[in-house]
Protein backbone atom coordinates (compact mmCIF):
# COMPACT_ATOMS: atom_id res chain seq x y z
CA UNK A 1 0.00 0.00 0.00
CA UNK A 2 1.23 3.46 -0.73
CA UNK A 3 2.50 5.28 2.00
CA UNK A 4 -0.39 7.80 1.42
CA UNK A 5 -2.99 5.37 1.53
CA UNK A 6 -4.59 4.27 4.59
CA UNK A 7 -2.98 0.94 6.61
CA UNK A 8 -5.91 -1.63 7.08
CA UNK A 9 -8.85 0.39 6.03
CA UNK A 10 -11.52 -1.53 4.53
CA UNK A 11 -11.87 -0.36 0.27
CA UNK A 12 -14.20 2.84 -0.01
CA UNK A 13 -18.72 1.84 -0.53
CA UNK A 14 -19.06 4.55 -2.80
CA UNK A 15 -22.45 5.69 -1.50
CA UNK A 16 -25.63 7.33 -3.12
CA UNK A 17 -24.83 11.13 -2.74
CA UNK A 18 -27.83 14.22 -2.85
CA UNK A 19 -26.24 15.40 -5.46
CA UNK A 20 -26.59 12.12 -7.80
CA UNK A 21 -30.26 12.33 -6.99
CA UNK A 22 -31.00 15.62 -8.03
CA UNK A 23 -28.77 15.21 -11.04
CA UNK A 24 -31.20 12.28 -12.06
CA UNK A 25 -34.19 13.86 -11.19
CA UNK A 26 -33.56 17.34 -12.67
CA UNK A 27 -32.68 15.33 -16.16
CA UNK A 28 -36.26 13.51 -15.89
CA UNK A 29 -38.97 14.49 -18.29
CA UNK A 30 -41.71 16.47 -16.16
CA UNK A 31 -39.17 17.85 -13.80
CA UNK A 32 -40.35 20.86 -11.80
CA UNK A 33 -39.71 24.19 -13.88
CA UNK A 34 -41.20 26.65 -11.83
CA UNK A 35 -37.89 26.60 -9.41
CA UNK A 36 -37.06 30.14 -7.60
CA UNK A 37 -33.79 32.02 -8.70
CA UNK A 38 -32.77 30.36 -5.11
CA UNK A 39 -33.37 27.44 -5.23
CA UNK A 40 -31.55 27.13 -8.80
CA UNK A 41 -28.46 28.80 -7.05
CA UNK A 42 -29.05 26.18 -4.42
CA UNK A 43 -29.11 22.88 -6.60
CA UNK A 44 -26.61 24.03 -8.90
CA UNK A 45 -24.05 24.72 -5.62
CA UNK A 46 -25.26 21.00 -4.01
CA UNK A 47 -24.57 19.55 -7.79
CA UNK A 48 -21.12 21.06 -8.23
CA UNK A 49 -19.96 20.63 -4.25
CA UNK A 50 -16.83 18.55 -4.16
CA UNK A 51 -16.49 18.25 -7.85
CA UNK A 52 -13.48 19.83 -10.02
CA UNK A 53 -16.12 22.52 -11.10
CA UNK A 54 -15.59 24.25 -8.01
CA UNK A 55 -11.85 24.12 -8.30
CA UNK A 56 -9.43 22.15 -6.20
CA UNK A 57 -5.91 21.69 -4.66
CA UNK A 58 -3.35 19.19 -6.31
CA UNK A 59 -0.68 17.38 -3.80
CA UNK A 60 1.64 15.15 -4.41
CA UNK A 61 2.88 12.65 -1.60
CA UNK A 62 6.69 12.77 -0.44
CA UNK A 63 6.62 9.78 0.08
CA UNK A 64 5.12 7.44 -2.95
CA UNK A 65 5.04 10.85 -5.63
CA UNK A 66 1.00 10.25 -6.01
CA UNK A 67 -1.10 13.17 -6.69
CA UNK A 68 -4.26 13.46 -5.47
CA UNK A 69 -6.88 16.01 -6.11
CA UNK A 70 -9.11 17.45 -3.25
CA UNK A 71 -12.50 19.22 -4.97
CA UNK A 72 -13.44 22.43 -3.34
CA UNK A 73 -16.51 22.15 -1.47
CA UNK A 74 -19.41 24.53 -2.19
CA UNK A 75 -20.17 25.73 1.72
CA UNK A 76 -23.88 26.00 0.69
CA UNK A 77 -25.78 26.23 4.12
CA UNK A 78 -28.46 23.54 2.12
CA UNK A 79 -25.69 21.02 1.00
CA UNK A 80 -25.43 17.71 3.18
CA UNK A 81 -22.13 17.30 1.96
CA UNK A 82 -20.83 20.73 3.53
CA UNK A 83 -22.68 21.12 6.56
CA UNK A 84 -23.45 17.74 8.25
CA UNK A 85 -20.43 18.24 10.30
CA UNK A 86 -21.48 21.15 11.65
CA UNK A 87 -24.77 20.31 12.09
CA UNK A 88 -23.59 17.37 14.05
CA UNK A 89 -21.56 19.86 15.73
CA UNK A 90 -24.37 22.42 16.56
CA UNK A 91 -26.79 20.28 17.78
CA UNK A 92 -24.25 18.91 20.08
CA UNK A 93 -23.45 21.78 21.58
CA UNK A 94 -27.40 22.53 21.86
CA UNK A 95 -28.30 19.55 23.37
CA UNK A 96 -25.91 20.33 26.24
CA UNK A 97 -28.53 23.45 27.27
CA UNK A 98 -31.55 20.78 26.60
CA UNK A 99 -34.03 20.77 29.89
CA UNK A 100 -34.76 16.86 30.27
CA UNK A 101 -38.40 17.35 29.49
CA UNK A 102 -40.94 15.93 27.23
CA UNK A 103 -42.00 18.39 24.69
CA UNK A 104 -44.42 18.92 21.54
CA UNK A 105 -42.97 19.19 18.17
CA UNK A 106 -45.86 21.83 16.38
CA UNK A 107 -46.04 23.22 13.02
CA UNK A 108 -47.14 25.82 11.10
CA UNK A 109 -48.02 25.77 7.76
CA UNK A 110 -49.49 27.87 5.21
CA UNK A 111 -51.60 27.02 2.63
CA UNK A 112 -50.11 26.46 -1.00
CA UNK A 113 -52.51 29.14 -2.28
CA UNK A 114 -50.50 31.81 -1.09
CA UNK A 115 -46.87 30.44 -2.32
CA UNK A 116 -47.47 33.28 -5.60
CA UNK A 117 -47.65 35.74 -2.68
CA UNK A 118 -44.87 34.80 -0.11
CA UNK A 119 -42.55 34.24 -3.28
CA UNK A 120 -42.48 38.13 -3.96
CA UNK A 121 -42.70 39.00 -0.24
CA UNK A 122 -40.60 36.91 1.47
CA UNK A 123 -39.16 39.06 4.08
CA UNK A 124 -42.41 40.64 5.37
CA UNK A 125 -44.17 37.17 5.54
CA UNK A 126 -42.39 35.03 6.69
CA UNK A 127 -41.71 37.70 9.77
CA UNK A 128 -44.98 37.54 10.13
CA UNK A 129 -45.52 33.65 10.02
CA UNK A 130 -43.22 33.83 12.96
CA UNK A 131 -44.98 36.68 14.75
CA UNK A 132 -48.14 34.56 14.66
CA UNK A 133 -46.89 31.43 15.80
CA UNK A 134 -44.13 32.85 18.42
CA UNK A 135 -47.73 34.97 19.41
CA UNK A 136 -50.17 32.50 19.61
CA UNK A 137 -47.51 29.86 21.86
CA UNK A 138 -46.67 32.55 24.35
CA UNK A 139 -49.94 33.77 24.81
CA UNK A 140 -50.93 29.96 25.42
CA UNK A 141 -48.77 29.32 27.60
CA UNK A 142 -49.19 32.37 29.68
CA UNK A 143 -53.12 31.52 29.47
CA UNK A 144 -52.56 27.87 30.45
CA UNK A 145 -49.81 28.01 32.89
CA UNK A 146 -49.06 31.29 33.77
CA UNK A 147 -45.93 31.37 32.66
CA UNK A 148 -43.66 32.63 29.86
CA UNK A 149 -42.46 29.54 27.80
CA UNK A 150 -39.68 29.25 25.37
CA UNK A 151 -40.35 28.78 21.77
CA UNK A 152 -37.55 27.60 19.56
CA UNK A 153 -39.03 27.67 15.51
CA UNK A 154 -37.08 26.62 12.37
CA UNK A 155 -38.48 27.95 8.86
CA UNK A 156 -38.62 25.43 6.04
CA UNK A 157 -39.65 26.53 2.92
CA UNK A 158 -39.49 23.33 0.64
CA UNK A 159 -41.07 20.14 0.85
CA UNK A 160 -38.89 16.68 1.14
CA UNK A 161 -39.68 17.00 -2.92
CA UNK A 162 -38.44 20.04 -3.17
CA UNK A 163 -41.38 22.14 -3.91
CA UNK A 164 -42.48 24.91 -2.25
CA UNK A 165 -43.84 24.64 0.71
CA UNK A 166 -43.58 26.93 3.61
CA UNK A 167 -44.11 26.13 7.19
CA UNK A 168 -42.54 26.88 10.70
CA UNK A 169 -41.36 23.70 12.94
CA UNK A 170 -41.66 24.74 16.57
CA UNK A 171 -40.48 23.02 19.55
CA UNK A 172 -42.17 23.91 22.86
CA UNK A 173 -41.48 22.03 25.89
CA UNK A 174 -44.86 20.04 27.71
CA UNK A 175 -45.25 22.31 30.88
CA UNK A 176 -48.15 20.15 31.92
CA UNK A 177 -45.86 17.29 32.84
CA UNK A 178 -45.00 16.57 35.98
CA UNK A 179 -41.47 16.44 35.44
CA UNK A 180 -41.21 19.48 33.34
CA UNK A 181 -42.95 21.53 35.52
CA UNK A 182 -40.58 20.81 38.45
CA UNK A 183 -37.60 21.32 36.32
CA UNK A 184 -38.95 24.64 35.02
CA UNK A 185 -40.09 25.84 38.89
CA UNK A 186 -35.64 24.73 39.65
CA UNK A 187 -34.43 26.69 36.27
CA UNK A 188 -36.74 29.99 36.88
Amino acid sequence: MDACGRAGARPCVPRLQLAEVLEAALARPGAPDHLSAHQHKVLGAILACQTPALGGHLYRCLDCGAQHFIPHSCRNRHCPRCQKPKAIEWLEKQSESLLPVPYFHLVFTLPHVLNPLIRQNQRPLYKLLFDCASRTLLEFGERRFGAQIGVTAVLHTWSQTLLEHYHLHCIDPDLGSETALSEFEQRA
